[in-house]
């Protein structure tokens, strides 16, 4: 019995590694549109690299699951090893391997510095963010090694009582109803920051009026642009910036040249800007 509760112990855990490495792939959504990207002539250098690290996460995520589902079942304790262990082993190795062809295109500069650039292609745009992906990729990993130890070390999973088969079965379907909520929250919030990502790239397009007459126009556009952005936050920024430079280009027309409120007015708008211009460094790749 000891051998089927280990069995059943290590699907959760593998929907577990599953829910940790699906936030990394969240960046990818919409998954069809991130994948026209890569195939854009921007990306031709890397295109293969960086579309087989995506197969190998996404694979990776679906395989775990799969897994999952049948470690409750009595398939060979050696096959679920395996089925675990070897897509962690492509995961923490290959990604790294892919890199190198990239590398040697630039002899000038160090690995770490072209990993970075490249992962940057992934629109992990921050270190942070970066690190945070790489932990979520470690500790997913760390799972399915200590999943196959556990399926190797259970040779025999017989049949354990009713009551306990019941409870490990409700576990499961916590597990996956929590996976059914991540997935489209995922989605979702990958929606949202493809939205944001169009703002900024619309922002970034605008070309800055020569003539007087126009800057009102352009403001104008600038907040179409904020309304349309997915999450509130750069919404508010991109709208702020507008309301801000509207208010100092009336300031203009009122207030004498040197004066605080004006001086006041410019600074204010000036740190709106920066804000917009820091929010979307974070969508200035893909």
């Amino acid at each position: 019995m000891l051998d089927r509760i280990k069995h059943l112990r290590a699907g959760l855990l593998l929907a577990l590694s599953s829910a940790v490495l699906f936030w990394p792939i969240s960046y990818w959504f919409p998954l069809p549109e991130y994948l026209g990207v890569l195939a854009s002539e921007d990306y031709a250098d890397y295109s293969f690299a960086l579309r087989s690290i995506v197969i190998i996460y996404l694979t990776f995520f679906l395989l775990n699951i799969v897994t999952a589902v049948l470690a409750a079942t009595k398939l060979s304790h050696t096959l679920k090893c395996w089925l675990s262990l070897i897509p962690a082993g492509i995961l923490l190795v290959v990604p790294f391997i892919l890199v190198i062809p990239t590398a040697l295109k630039f002899p000038e500069r160090n690995y770490f510095e072209i990993f970075q650039a490249m992962y940057r292609l992934f629109r992990f745009t921050t270190p942070q963010l970066l690190a945070l992906v790489l932990i979520c990729t470690f500790i997913s990993v760390a799972l399915n090694v200590r999943v196959a130890l556990m399926f190797r070390s259970a040779p025999e999973p017989e049949s354990i009582d009713s009551k306990v088969a019941n409870r490990y079965f409700i576990y499961a379907g916590v597990a996956f109803l929590v996976m059914a909520i991540i997935v489209p929250v995922g989605a979702f919030n990958g929606s949202l920051r493809s939205q944001d990502r169009a703002a900024c790239n619309r922002y970034a397009a605008l070309e800055v009026p020569e003539l007087d007459e126009d800057v009102p126009v352009f403001l104008s556009e600038i907040r179409v642009i904020g309304e349309s952005a997915g999450n509130t936050s750069l919404q508010n920024l991109l709208i702020n910036f507008s309301d801000l430079s509207r208010q100092y280009l009336g300031l203009l027309d009122t207030q004498p040249q040197g004066s605080v409120v004006l001086k006041e007015a410019a600074e204010l708008t000036a740190r709106a800007k920066d804000a917009v211009a820091r929010a979307c460094s974070e969508y200035a790749v893909g």
